[in-house]
């Protein structure tokens, strides 16, 4: 089933989201699964959000390319799913 994944990124600054995406984007546009993604500031830090035809493919990728791209004194993101049941892309 489609997810909506939501990560809350605490302390990330726009300067730390672009490094990461300079990394990461390029290799999740063609990672299976995956659908959309969209970032933008937040109070206190930053806001992505993506979706994916399922959680698995998801953690799959975090675990893999997200995980071992993080600054060590980064806090961790709060995660979260949500079910989907249509989406329309132009």
């Amino acid at each position: 089933m489609t997810v909506l994944m939501t990560s809350e990124m605490p302390g990330t600054t726009q300067e730390a989201y672009d490094h990461l995406a300079a990394a990461l984007l390029p290799i999740l546009q063609s990672t299976d699964g995956f659908i959309a993604h969209a970032a933008g500031p937040v109070d206190g830090g930053f806001r992505v959000t993506e979706l994916w035809e399922c959680e698995a493919a998801h953690d799959k990728w975090f675990t893999a390319h997200v995980v071992p791209t993080m600054p060590a004194d980064a806090l961790p993101p709060n995660v979260t799913f949500r079910p989907i049941v249509n989406v329309v892309i132009a």
